[in-house]
């Protein structure tokens, strides 16, 4: 499973997601601070990856029914720590595939 690291995604969790051996693209990296979400869910789609999200405004975007999209694994920064995180989407990576994911939300 691909990770789309939204621009709310610390760095930590970034590195230590790759740590884990888990593929993470950024959207910082990418140059796409400041994008509109629906931008990061285009993008994240065109790459077949699932977004990784502190945002509750990706919620809204992936719940609608027209809103195609490869998932969502949304973590509230202020219920969940940087270990937890990582060992959630860690977790998350494991157990379902890409295909399980399509058009899904995880919450963390």
């Amino acid at each position: 499973m691909k990770i789309y690291a939204d621009e709310n995604i610390e760095r930590s969790i970034i590195e230590g997601l790759r740590r884990r051996g888990i593929e993470v693209i950024s959207a910082i990296e990418l140059g796409y601070a400041g994008k509109p979400d629906a931008f990061h869910i285009e993008k994240a789609s065109e790459i077949k990856a699932v977004i990784l999200t502190h945002d509750t405004d990706f919620l809204r975007l992936a719940s609608n029914q027209a809103t195609q999209h490869h998932g969502v694994i949304f973590a509230h920064p202020e219920s969940i720590s940087i270990g937890q995180c990582i060992r959630g989407v860690e977790l998350i990576a494991s157990i379902l595939t890409a295909k399980d994911m399509e058009n899904h939300i995880e919450f963390l």
